[in-house]
């Protein structure tokens, strides 16, 4: 992340340098000569970092120096200088200002909004199944059970209910690579937005960073939900064909458990709302 900042700063590019050096001596009488060379031009506004070189010629002798640069724009450091030249210039970016005006803006324009993420329903559901399998294998010993396979004995951990649930649901998330997250909005304030995040570009740990932080989010609206209207939190998972109100009650019901809390995002997102195409997501 500081390199991306820095390279920024410096034009969005970060540069690596390789020196090879190679000396040939053939007499006795010589002259030397010393020097100092950056390590990287894209921080010597920043600080001092340099390393001492040393040549040395004689009627005799031979040195060759052979440097190779490359220069690379870095992924954060081109989304840094993109944002800043979409506002500089004006007019790209539009920022909704209230709930009212939601008829104004419709699916293709640029929009920037700041909320509190949520992961959807059914991550948040496995999330929880995860955590209650791990404390119930805490608080109560495995049962091993003995299987017999050619000839040599081999003990089994029966699969819990809790766990053949958890791998359902995580089965028909991953046959989608895409992946919802609500971010409810406090700029502007009252408003839902779906954002529809490619999975292939997530860490294994992002959504868990995400949620429940504050983010800002630069993105395209897809969708726009009116406020008599609704749409699945989770819908590109096979379980959003079911009915929202089977769905509460079953997830309702797997979350009851006593002396555990348990949050999970609405089924459906009420309008207003939007879908959005994220650009950018700034923590």
């Amino acid at each position: 992340m500081l390199v991306s900042f820095a390279a920024a700063i410096q034009g969005g590019l970060a540069l690596e340098a390789e020196v090879t050096a190679e000396k040939k001596e053939g007499g006795s009488t010589s002259v030397n000569a010393s020097g100092k060379f950056g390590l990287s031009r894209l921080f010597h506004t920043l600080v001092d970092t340099s390393a001492s070189v040393e040549a040395a010629g004689s009627r005799s002798s031979e040195s060759h120096e052979i440097r190779k640069e490359s220069k690379a724009y870095t992924e954060a450091s081109i989304a840094i200088i993109l944002y800043h030249q979409l506002q500089q210039n004006g007019g790209y970016i539009v920022k909704p200002q209230s709930i009212k005006d939601l008829h104004m803006y419709s699916p293709g324009m640029l929009v920037e909004v700041a909320g509190t993420v949520e992961k959807n329903a059914v991550d948040a559901v496995i999330d929880y199944l995860d955590a209650v399998d791990i404390l119930s294998k805490v608080a109560t010993p495995e049962p091993q059970v003995q299987s017999k396979g050619k000839g040599v004995s081999q003990d089994k951990t029966p699969q819990s209910e809790i766990a053949r649930m958890r791998e359902a649901l995580d089965k028909d998330r991953k046959r989608t690579p895409l992946s919802n997250v609500v971010v409810r909005c406090s700029e502007p304030a009252n408003l839902n937005v779906v954002v529809t995040l490619r999975t292939e570009n997530l860490r294994d740990l992002t959504l868990s960073e995400l949620h429940r932080n504050s983010v800002r989010i630069v993105g395209k609206i897809t969708r726009v939900i009116g406020k008599d209207e609704a749409m699945s939190s989770f819908e590109n998972y096979g379980m959003s064909l079911l009915p929202p109100q089977m769905l509460n009650e079953v997830f309702l019901q797997i979350t009851n458990t006593e002396g555990l809390v348990a949050e999970f995002t609405d089924v459906q997102v009420k309008g207003p709302a939007f879908q959005i195409l994220p650009l950018m997501i700034f923590v």
